[in-house]
């Protein structure tokens, strides 16, 4: 196999790509992996990398996928330890506030959902909750779901960690090199793809760029077209995270907070603080260093004191490091994945779930890639399923 040959080429150095080119490796292919900044220094490292399938109830086959998702990094935790992979299996604490019927019955209702699709949880009482969580101000009325599987992870080490794995397998692992074309017949068979400093050959290439997917089939591909009409959307979410703390453990699990001050919170590798929330998202714009940012980081802050009353809140502000991670979300909120229809030998991964479905995806995906086998868990997220795809 000469140097610039390749069974398949990944594009993309996230924890999506990282994963797929290490699956392709273990079936044998000859694999290069291309990343036009650093490995995991995208979307991977802005994320609240929550691993759970808790969250996705209203379609069984898509809580399946996330759950499977799950398990693959319990699986990896197995092998080598959860310390060498990053993950952190502290489980999640969902809760309603107070008063609110209607909130109370859909968090009611999610946990029948999840029991009933066989995903570990259990309900608890605040006397549970105060237990499990001493540094919240619980109310004696106060009421949650606990979800013990849900973990979250470091999730650029871990991408560093398969790109690790990748290069002691043989594997060529490209950091500061966009793919800025693709090679193809005159029929639109793929034949690899161009770099500034010469082109990569190989008959398969996926593409698992986050967000910029659009933008990179368009310039890939010279359709513009790509940029306004594939099925994917760009959001933006703030995360803050807050200086580190030697006093306390503010955050023993990963909480989700529910109400007029809503949030979601977690430690941080560092014993710092994570704190992102739906509302805040939508005051932001991509530029983390917008005036918009910094009043959302405030009102997270400030909410966060609410919940932890021994949390220094908005004093820590200039301390803290605001990030705005941009996701990709289908049209239909579901993830895509599998073939391009027309491009023989070009692939897609584009999710929201990430993080959770990371290993899952990169597994089913290289059975497809390598054999032509679709799983039956990822048939339904084709790219047929959308207008102008079939």
């Amino acid at each position: 196999m000469s140097s610039n040959r390749y069974d398949v080429i990944v594009v993309g150095g996230g924890i999506v790509g990282t994963s797929l080119a290490v699956a392709l490796r273990q079936r044998g292919q000859s694999v290069a992996l291309l990343e036009r900044a650093a490995i995991g220094g995208g979307t991977t490292a802005r994320s609240f990398a929550w691993i759970n399938a808790t969250a996705k109830t209203a379609d069984q086959r898509y809580h399946r996928l996330n759950a499977a998702g799950l398990a693959r990094y319990q699986a990896l935790a197995a092998e080598f330890g959860e310390h060498a992979i990053g993950l952190r299996p502290d489980g999640m604490l969902w809760c309603a506030p107070d008063g609110e019927v209607d909130r109370l019955a859909e968090l009611r209702s999610r946990a029948d959902a999840l029991a009933g699709f066989g995903y570990p949880v259990t309900w608890l009482e605040a006397t549970d909750l105060k237990a499990m969580e001493p540094h919240v101000a619980w109310s004696d009325r106060a009421v949650g779901l606990y979800a013990m599987a849900d973990a979250w992870i470091d999730a650029p080490a871990f991408a560093r960690f398969q790109a690790d794995r990748l290069r002691e397998a043989g594997a060529t692992v490209c950091e500061q090199r966009p793919a800025t074309a693709l090679l193809l017949d005159d029929d639109g068979t793929v034949r690899g793809v161009d770099c500034a400093d010469g082109a990569m050959h190989a008959a398969k290439v996926v593409l698992t760029c986050g967000p910029d997917i659009n933008d990179v089939l368009a310039e890939l591909t010279g359709f513009e077209a790509f940029a306004a009409r594939f099925p994917v959307q760009r959001a933006a979410g703030l995360l803050v995270t807050t200086p580190d703390d030697e006093t306390r453990r503010f955050a023993r699990h990963i909480l989700y907070l529910e109400g007029a001050q809503s949030m979601h919170l977690r430690a941080t590798p560092g014993g710092g603080l994570l704190l992102g929330a739906d509302d805040t998202d939508g005051m932001v714009s991509e530029d983390p260093g917008d005036a918009s940012c910094r009043r959302a980081a405030l009102k997270l802050l400030e909410r966060a004191q609410r919940y932890l009353p021994a949390f220094r809140g908005p004093e820590l502000i200039d301390g803290c490091r605001l990030d705005v991670g941009v996701r990709a979300v289908p049209a239909d909120g579901m993830s895509i994945v599998g073939a391009m229809p027309g491009s023989p030998g070009l692939y897609v991964v584009a999710t929201h779930s990430g993080v959770t479905l990371a290993l899952a995806l990169a597994e089913w995906m290289a059975d497809a890639v390598v054999h032509g086998d679709i799983a039956e868990e990822i048939a339904p997220f084709n790219l047929e399923r959308f207008q102008g795809f079939a």
